[in-house]
């Protein structure tokens, strides 16, 4: 888990104060690591279930799509001659034409070489970790500024956590 950044508190009033709160922190995530754990548990298990109730439905959806196709490609002179969808009471079917432009790893080094790069997309955007390393002014001069932030946050060591929660049941 990553570190947490929160407000600081105003109850804490020593370290051993903050020692209580870490170790209380660190064993209420144990507790609900446990409770989603349970909650994962079961939301698959509805979903094996409700998966199982619908494979009839979806098979016979599989079906009906299959047909459906088999028809209009078929039937395709006479229903789609001067329109791409049959419009019917309960929906629609048709044709809608597609391209899509297949590329293999040497496309971009020929595309660079014989076309000077035209076909390839860059993405230009600011490169703020570089920007950080420059002055005030040099970023003020491209309409950029440094913002500066002492954020507080805090790290579970849950390893300890655990350790106290087995001597205790123990």
């Amino acid at each position: 888990m990553g570190r947490i950044r929160v407000e600081a508190p105003d109850e804490i009033k020593s370290l051993a104060d903050a020692e209580t709160a870490l170790g209380e922190i660190g064993s209420l995530m144990n507790e609900l690591d446990q409770i989603d754990a349970k909650g994962t548990k079961k939301i698959a298990e509805i979903k094996s279930k409700m998966a199982s109730e619908g494979e009839k439905a979806r098979e016979r959806i599989k079906t009906l799509e299959a047909n459906l196709a088999l028809y209009a490609k078929y039937n395709k002179a006479e229903l789609f001659k001067d329109k791409k969808t049959v419009i019917l009471a309960y929906g629609s079917f048709g044709f809608r034409q597609s391209t899509s432009v297949r590329v293999k790893k040497t496309t971009t080094e020929l595309l660079k070489k014989l076309f000077h790069g035209k076909g390839i997309r860059i993405k230009e955007e600011p490169d703020k970790e570089q920007l950080k390393d420059w002055s005030d002014e040099d970023l003020a001069t491209v309409d950029a500024a440094k913002t500066v932030k002492d954020e507080f946050g805090y790290d579970i060591n849950r390893e300890e956590v655990n350790r106290r929660l087995l001597r205790q049941s123990a």
